[in-house]
């Protein structure tokens, strides 16, 4: 409540946060809501297409190069909202702000990001490699048991099972590390990496159950803007197929898309500002020692922190 009662009463913490939601997932519901998404068919052709290609396998590399550099950008960008919202809540909560720019902040911070959701990504990795191996022959299977994604999922549980519990754990993991390595100027990324690390094993249960909440309020903004979008694209996407966006109303019913997709934005912002504070409170003596102490770890600081 506490946080809650922080992010509603500071409007400039949605901006940040907006950010970094948007490069993170947010920019998901917008895509679903407006692109239609693809059949089995439509799959297999455009597999097949690529496999077929004259310019194969050049073309599959340059498509996952693309597909990398929008990652990269996107996790910069997540990294610099998030390193923008952590200096906003720090000054709020009267703590003293770091000697550090913040770009040198969001940079730190993109490491550590890289780091917490390493495990997630390989445990991804491994559920891509399973659908690649069970897809073409559920594809071709007689539909028995269900719709071809329903069988897919079903083939591969295990790979997205250990991937979510991945998650779970390189958020509360994030969390903790991001801010050990934003807070002390002189801390080093391995030092802030086996602080949030110590964080989350000292006290695990609460730590993950944190993780859970904040993830599943996440995820239900998603579903959220995800269904008010493909609603009030449907008038306009029946317009576009009809060749009608040229009538009277279809600037109007644009603009307003727009602008309620703009405020689904902020209400993203003002939950991805809500879980950062709460993370903050939560993590309050993640670093014992008053502000301004040189940062190396003496023997008593690390005994209080093992």
């Amino acid at each position: 409540m506490t946080a809650a009662a922080l992010a509603a009463d500071h409007a400039e913490l949605w901006v940040s946060g907006g950010l970094a939601s948007v490069a993170f997932l947010g920019w998901l519901p917008f895509l679903l809501a407006v692109v239609p998404i693809p059949n089995p068919g439509d799959l297999a052709f455009f597999g097949a297409g690529l496999a077929t290609s004259a310019s194969y396998p050049l073309n599959i590399v340059l498509l996952v190069g693309s597909a990398g550099l929008v990652l990269v950008t996107a996790s910069i960008l997540v990294a610099s909202g998030e390193a923008a919202l952590l200096r906003s809540i720090d000054r709020l909560l009267g703590r003293d702000l770091p000697a550090r720019s913040l770009d040198d902040a969001a940079a730190r911070l993109w490491i550590v990001q890289l780091v917490a959701a390493l495990p997630a990504l390989v445990a991804l990795g491994a559920t891509a490699l399973g659908i690649v191996a069970v897809a073409p022959g559920e594809y071709q299977s007689p539909d028995i048991g269900g719709p071809l994604l329903v069988r897919i999922v079903r083939d591969v549980w295990p790979q997205l099972a250990v991937a979510v519990v991945a998650a779970v754990a390189g958020v509360a993991f994030g969390a903790a590390a991001q801010r050990a390595a934003a807070g002390a100027p002189r801390r080093s990324l391995a030092v802030a990496i086996a602080v949030g690390a110590r964080a989350v094993v000292r006290h695990p249960l609460r730590r993950l159950a944190l993780a859970i909440s904040t993830l599943a309020v996440f995820t239900g903004w998603l579903a959220a803007t995800w269904l008010l979008l493909a609603l009030l694209w449907q008038p306009i996407g029946r317009a576009m197929a009809g060749g009608h966006l040229g009538e009277a109303a279809m600037p109007l019913l644009l603009v307003g898309f727009v602008a309620i997709w703009l405020c689904l934005v902020a209400a993203g912002g003002a939950v991805h500002g809500w879980a950062s504070a709460w993370w903050s409170l939560e993590l309050s003596d993640l670093d014992p020692r008053p502000a301004g102490t040189p940062d190396e770890p003496s023997e008593e600081a690390d005994h209080r922190w093992t």
